[in-house]
């Protein structure tokens, strides 16, 4: 399996960060629409990690 590039790397980072953000605005009570936001943005930021894959 080829090793990620940055871009990819980057992408996955701010998925996960955008997920765990998303989750904590989810328990915390915080307004619906950050979640939907924050969840458009991991799908978002996965989809740019695999359209910019190699090959």
């Amino acid at each position: 399996m080829a090793r990620p590039s940055p871009l990819q790397m980057r992408n996955l980072v701010i998925a996960v960060v955008a997920a765990l953000v998303a989750v904590w605005n989810v328990t915390q009570g915080g307004p619906w629409y950050l979640t939907a936001i924050f969840g458009v943005g991991c799908v978002l930021a996965l989809g740019s990690a695999v359209l910019n894959r190699a090959g």
